[in-house]
């Protein structure tokens, strides 16, 4: 490990995209990260927050209510968001430039919120202020939990790195919550005689982990380098509509976002130990950080043993297996909660399980994304976060249940107590709220596992899926002249091995297993049966402009070509009736119909635009004045500069930046006339750039790889 490290500190081993170097800074930077999402998350509103709830003393139902709205108000900043990290073009990529642009904001927030003084207020100002602040931290730290959750997906286009990076990471940055976990009840009991829902603790705590956090996230944009697998002069441009309905018919995000969604109850037990010790006294301070540091230390297992389940059992068997020790270990607290020792080894057998997520979590993700760009041809990232707003509906109506369940057994306002919580002080009502919610979380764990089970986007289809967009990037790169040599020789031996294994038969490894073969001769077979896997599919799409449903899209195109723009006005709903018509009895039958009833939509979505913006038919757009005024702002850009360089009279900036203005007002204009347009020649558009792949594999094809 020590060579390896030494030999591949500045530059990747063969067949990785990631420096040793690179790895330490995404990973000890996320030490920083996570010390802002500990920060932050104990903010956020929800219906189980001890922060808002207990310290400042919030009502469960107000809460309910105010983060319901937190929720609705989230949906267009998410949009926001969403738009930015799919369009907004940045040299240093698509999540590094948010690293800091986010962070800091979270930051100053979080530590605002704490140093507010609530007690001096009426509750009605408290309720406004602690408003505001999540209004600002749904914005600022959602976007920067995203950036650096989701960098890992661009950092590497190789599943098994990602997955090992994502492992090592896990390890490193799972040093923040556990340590700032063991020294809260010790800062608790110097400065609130151990009561951890005191606003002091978090006082002395969020400025020394604010600061650290954001010195370590500098290091990670520093010494980071995104890789997308896509042309060198692939130019994506999508529409927010467009990027929403692509998202929405990937199979795979649905198959684990209805996992999240129905597992919502299994968080339900996340408050027991902590109940235990603070309401019925189970152990002391000191032995209570005892019990966070020892719980902290489950996590590394599954951070530590992940990748090498994956590796061979695969992500969806690793996924089901570890869910279903969930459910045994949640289900064994009911019995045990007489003791917090014995509740703890439940609850930590319970988090080695659930570690594994911590790694599983971002692999999958990483792979939808890669499964993403195959299908829909465009690398969508950020409209996954606005597609997830569905869940925050499901959220919404899931998160009454626990308030429910906390006032029917007595934990509401005017229930006797100056606390409302300080009726857990009654060790039968806290005995029997604990069993409740550990009932809750078996039935939430269960119902989480089930969606799984349909989960079957293999580690060999991944592979087969980068490979298929290295192609496709390659072959975009040789039709516009730019391919290099050195990419051509390695999709040249890319082709050749694929050639060469595409012709194979799988192995049977049952008989191998039968007849004893040695590990090393099943081993081998295993990766030969991958190889012929992979080189078929690849082999396929050197061939998907010949197959049935390729054939049927060029004559499409042509025609469309044909009609000319003008033509979309004559676009009629028969070619749709007439596409859910056709065939749909074998494989090859149903993706001909899929296909054709998509650019028949297509076509009557241009035709509505069309209607709506240019009723009269005179549709033009003038591109070179377009990009001219993109040309002159540039221009005034530098000559600002270098006015400022040179300490230029004040009148003339002033000068200057009234040019400025104007131009960015006719920019405006421009770019809301593009977007009419290009939404109302979309199907053209479309059937010109499926003309024009059509036209590099054909070139492709005539070279000696195929």
């Amino acid at each position: 490990m020590l060579k390896n490290v030494k030999t591949y500190w500045r530059s990747p081993a063969e067949g990785n995209y990631m420096s040793f170097r690179e790895i330490f800074a995404y990973s000890v930077g996320g030490i920083g990260a996570y010390s802002i999402f500990t920060m932050a998350t104990a903010l956020l509103l929800s219906t189980t927050n001890v922060i808002i709830g207990n310290t400042i003393g919030i009502q469960p139902m107000h809460m309910y209510i105010m983060y319901l709205i937190s929720v609705i108000t989230n949906i267009p900043l998410t949009m926001v968001r969403a738009n930015m990290v799919d369009n907004v073009k940045y040299k240093s990529g698509k999540y590094r430039p948010y690293l800091l642009r986010m962070g800091i904001p979270t930051v100053i927030i979080s530590i605002l919120f704490v140093f507010t003084p609530y007690s001096k207020v009426p509750y009605i100002v408290r309720c406004i202020l602690i408003f505001i602040y999540n209004f600002g931290l749904q914005f600022f730290y959602n976007f920067f939990y995203d950036a650096y959750e989701n960098l890992i997906h661009v950092l590497s286009p190789n599943s098994q790195e990602r997955t090992n990076v994502t492992a090592i990471k896990s390890m490193i940055y799972s040093l923040s919550p556990t340590i700032t976990n063991f020294i809260t009840p010790i800062i608790a009991k110097h400065v609130s005689d151990g009561n951890m829902y005191d606003l002091r603790v978090y006082q002395w705590l969020y400025p020394f982990i604010g600061i650290f956090g954001v010195v370590l996230i500098i290091l990670v944009y520093a010494r980071t380098e995104e890789k997308i697998v896509v042309a060198k002069t692939h130019k994506m441009k999508i529409k927010f509509t467009d990027a929403l309905r692509e998202v929405a018919k990937n199979k795979y995000f649905w198959i684990i976002s209805l996992a999240g969604w129905l597992g919502f109850l299994e968080s339900c037990t996340y408050v027991i130990l902590q109940w235990l010790y603070n309401y019925a006294h189970l152990c002391t301070p000191e032995q209570y950080s005892l019990i966070t540091l020892i719980r902290g230390t489950a996590y590394s297992w599954g951070m530590v043993l992940a990748p090498f389940a994956i590796k061979k059992w695969g992500k969806k068997k690793v996924l089901v297996a570890t869910n279903l020790f969930n459910i045994i270990f949640l289900a064994l607290v009911y019995p045990l909660m007489g003791s917090i020792w014995t509740v703890l080894l439940c609850m930590y057998m319970n988090s080695v399980a659930d570690s594994f997520i911590l790694v599983l979590n971002p692999a999958i993700q990483a792979d939808i994304r890669d499964y993403q760009q195959y299908k829909s041809g465009e690398r969508i990232d950020g409209m996954f976060g606005a597609v997830a707003l569905i869940g925050s509906f499901v959220t919404m109506a899931t998160s009454s249940v626990l308030p429910a369940v906390y006032e029917k057994y007595g934990i509401y306002n005017g229930n006797g107590y100056e606390n409302m919580y300080d009726v857990l002080y009654d060790t039968t009502t806290l005995y029997r709220l604990v069993g409740i919610l550990v009932i809750l979380s078996v039935v939430g764990a269960t119902l989480n596992l089930v969606p799984y089970f349909f989960y079957d986007l293999s580690e060999v289809k991944q592979k087969a899926i980068i490979r298929i967009l290295q192609l496709r990037a390659a072959i975009e790169d040789y039709g516009n002249g730019v391919l290099t040599d050195e990419d051509m020789g390695k999709i040249s031996s890319l082709i050749s091995s694929a050639k060469e294994y595409s012709g194979k038969r799988k192995i049977n490894i049952k008989e191998l297993k039968k007849s004893k073969a040695a590990k090393e001769e099943i081993k081998k077979a295993l990766a030969e049966n991958e190889e012929t896997e992979m080189s078929r599919d690849l082999l396929r799409e050197l061939e998907r402009f010949e197959t049935p449903e390729g054939l049927a899209k060029l004559e499409w195109a042509r025609r469309t070509i044909a009609a000319g723009i003008e033509g979309i006005a004559d676009i009629s709903p028969v070619e749709l009736e007439a596409a859910k018509a056709l065939p749909k009895n074998t494989a090859e039958e149903r993706a001909l119909r899929k296909s054709m009833i998509e650019v028949a939509k297509l076509g009557l979505r241009s035709r509505k635009a069309m209607m709506k913006y240019y009723p009269k038919g005179d549709m033009s757009f003038d591109e070179e004045y377009f990009n001219s005024l993109y040309s002159k702002d540039k221009e005034m850009s530098e000559r600002r500069v270098k006015m400022v360089k040179n300490h230029e009279d004040k009148a003339s900036l002033q000068k200057l930046s009234l040019e400025q203005k104007e131009n960015s007002a006719l920019i405006k204009a421009a770019e809301e006339e593009y977007q009419r347009y290009s939404e109302s020649t979309k199907v053209y558009a479309e059937a010109v750039k499926y003309i024009h792949q059509a036209e590099n594999y054909e070139k492709f094809s005539e070279l000696d790889l195929i």
